[in-house]
């Protein structure tokens, strides 16, 4: 897995697109919206976006807007290899809950320490760094997982869009892509 820590205001101009490997975004700051697999999200302070491999997306923030976010690609073979009988790491990936997870405020606080507390680790030289920060990825990951199943976190819904054509078009698309 690799982290960055993007700061500024460069909003994304990017198309829609995909990745072998698993990506999970923490928006610490400023507003925009996310396109996963054809739902879009109004994302706030605070989400999380969980998109697997090979999910289609494309985010979308203001050029002059500045944000604040913190990225992890994961391969999947490490979610493989780190699940066990009693924890699919890969589910959280799956969309089954959703793209945007929105944990509660006492979960948020949490998540963000140890996120921050994952970054130290990988960004210094201490003895046992891979070690620890893999330990500390799967904190996070579980710890949203159990919020998931639990219901504790709140799975953020796709936003609606305003016209009523492009409602149809959405649902038409949906009822017939095998076609």
């Amino acid at each position: 897995f690799r982290l960055f820590h993007l700061r500024g205001a460069q909003g994304v101009k990017t198309d829609f697109h995909y990745h072998e490997f698993c990506k999970l975004l923490f928006l610490i700051s400023g507003s925009g919206g996310y396109w996963a697999e054809g739902k879009h999200y109004d994302l706030e302070p605070g989400d999380v976006v969980l998109l697997g491999s090979r999910c289609v997306h494309k985010p979308e923030f203001a050029a002059d807007a500045p944000y604040e976010r913190v990225i992890v690609y994961i391969s999947p073979e490490f979610l493989q290899r780190s699940s066990t009988a009693d924890c699919d790491l890969l589910e959280a990936f799956s969309g089954a809950f959703g793209h945007v997870y929105r944990p509660q405020s006492s979960a948020d606080q949490k998540l963000r320490a140890l996120v921050n507390a994952l970054e130290r680790e990988l960004s210094g030289q201490e003895y046992g760094r891979i070690v620890l920060s893999s330990g500390l990825l799967l904190r996070i990951l579980v710890g949203i997982g159990r919020d998931l199943r639990q219901g504790s976190g709140i799975p953020a819904e796709p936003s609606r869009p305003s016209d009523p054509r492009i409602a149809g078009l959405q649902a038409y698309i949906d009822g017939h892509i095998e076609e």
